[in-house]
Parts: structure tokens; sequence; C-alpha cells
């Protein structure tokens, strides 16, 4: 399956290079081994749940300005943290989770995939400042805390991200996108910190 979600990035003219491709085929491997014992994500078709994460992430990418540092908050199997960061060596990364299971396994994947890029914070975000570029939720219920704290994650001029379902109501700005791996359309939604 792995092929073939290369293959539509290919279809969709994104490209990777043969090391990028290896450390993200070995990232998919590691979620299909350990989601047996950890659940680190749905365990139904896992192939076609991946393939809907990891586009979901590519497309993420693409879409995001230039930026040093990025926070994955409530990271779980770290889909955008581990992908992020594979895919961009020379930017660093903090994937903040909270459950043991999940942040061991966090660790794991970063010694196993070699990304001396990534930091696992094993903590809930609440207990911990950072002073970050991007912060991004695909968790939704991380939503209301994160808005709520941002001076202390985001550096003014800085973005809060989520991926929704539907649109966020102002002060965000929604941006549609298509996922051939779902059947509905889903937003990418950003508040900016002015002040």
């Amino acid at each position: 399956m792995f092929s073939d979600f290369i293959k539509t990035l290919r279809e969709s003219n994104i490209e990777f290079d043969e090391k990028k491709k290896l450390k993200l085929r070995e990232y998919w491997e590691l979620l299909k081994i350990y989601n047996n014992s950890i659940h680190l994500f749905s365990k139904r078709d896992m192939d076609m749940e991946l393939a809907r994460q990891f586009y979901d992430v590519v497309l993420l990418n693409i879409f995001l300005p230039d930026y040093d540092e990025l926070i994955d908050a409530g990271s779980g199997a770290g889909f955008v943290g581990i992908i992020l960061a594979i895919l961009n060596e020379e930017r660093s990364f903090s994937l903040v989770e909270r459950a043991k299971k999940k942040a061991s396994f966090l660790e794991m994947a970063k010694l196993k995939l070699g990304l001396t890029n990534v930091e696992v914070v094993k903590e809930d975000i609440t207990s911990r400042s950072f002073s970050s570029d991007i912060v991004v939720s695909k968790a939704s219920c991380m939503r209301e805390v994160l808005e709520a704290n941002l001076p202390e994650y985001v550096k003014v001029g800085g973005l809060l991200v989520h991926f929704s379902a539907h649109k966020l109501s102002y002060p965000y700005k929604n941006y549609e996108f298509r996922n051939p791996y779902r059947s509905s359309v889903m937003y990418i939604s950003v508040l900016e910190r002015v002040v």
C-alpha cells in the first residue's frame, strides 16, 4: 500500500528524494507493527488510515510558510511531527504527548528513524511554555486549550494550525483541501498570533 501512496503523490506532482521515501516507509511500517500493541490509530484498514494521515501532512508541508520550529500538540502517533521532521531535516520539532505509551513509541521511532531534529516532550502541553513559530493540532480537543494559552506556545507572528472537518469561525482563516483517501472535504484552519 505504501507504494500506492507514493504513486498517488506522484500523480499530484508531489515528489520526494529516495532517502525521504525510505524513512517515510520505515515510519509507516513501524506504525503498523506497534499499532497492534499500543493502539496508536484505528485498527480498521490500517493502510488506508495511514494513507489518509500521511497525505494530510504532506499537504500541510506544502502549505506551511517558512519556519524554524514547530510543535506537534497532542502528538499521539506522531503523524504531524514525525512526517514533517522527515521532510524537513533543517527544522526543529517538539512532539508533545502526555500518554506514556505513545510518548515511548515516539522516542523509539525518533531513534529508529535517526531524527536528530525531534524532541519528544512527555508532558501535558499545559505544564510547559514554548515559543514556537507554528503549533499544529490534529486533535480538535486541543483547540480550546491552545487558543486560551496562545502566548504560551506561539511567537508573535506565529501560527496555530488545526485540521478540521468543518470551517472554524473568525479569526481563523480556513483553507479547503481534498485528500484522495477521504470522502469529505477537509480544512486547514489557521490562527495567527498578532500580539
